[in-house]
C-alpha cells in the first residue's frame, strides 16, 4: 500500500466513523465514505491491543490482504478499517477471509 493511499489525520478517521456507513465481521470493522479522489484506507484498533509488535503485524498484514486483493474494494471511496480484538489470535487466512466478505457486502449494499 503506498503511502499516498493512507488515512493519517485525526478528523478524516472521525468524520468516517461517524457516518457510520459500514459493515462488521469477526475480526474487523469497515466504515467507508464516497470520495472524488483516490481511494485510501486508514487502519485502527477498537482499544490499545497488545504490545507495539502485535499491532503492528496485524496492520502489516491487513495492508497484505488489501495490496493482494486489489479487486474487492471499490474505486473512489475512502475506507476506515478497525481491528477488533480478537483479530489477535486469527490467523492470516481467517482475516483475510473475514475483509473479503465485508468488503463484498459493502458493495452489494452499494449495488441495491
Amino acid at each position: 500500500m503506498k503511502k499516498k493511499n493512507i488515512i493519517k489525520k485525526s478528523e478524516d478517521f472521525n468524520r468516517i466513523i461517524s457516518k457510520r456507513n459500514g459493515k462488521v465481521g469477526k475480526y474487523y470493522i469497515v466504515n467507508k465514505e464516497q470520495t472524488t479522489s483516490n481511494t485510501k484506507f486508514g487502519i485502527t484498533f477498537v482499544k490499545k491491543l497488545g504490545i507495539a509488535v502485535e499491532r503492528n503485524k496485524l496492520k502489516r498484514q491487513t495492508k497484505q490482504i488489501i495490496d493482494t486483493n486489489k479487486n474487492i474494494y471499490q474505486n473512489n471511496q475512502n475506507y476506515i478499517i478497525i481491528i477488533k480484538k480478537q483479530a489477535k489470535e486469527a490467523k492470516y487466512q481467517q482475516l483475510e477471509e473475514d475483509l473479503i466478505d465485508i468488503f463484498s457486502k459493502l458493495k452489494e449494499k452499494d449495488n441495491e
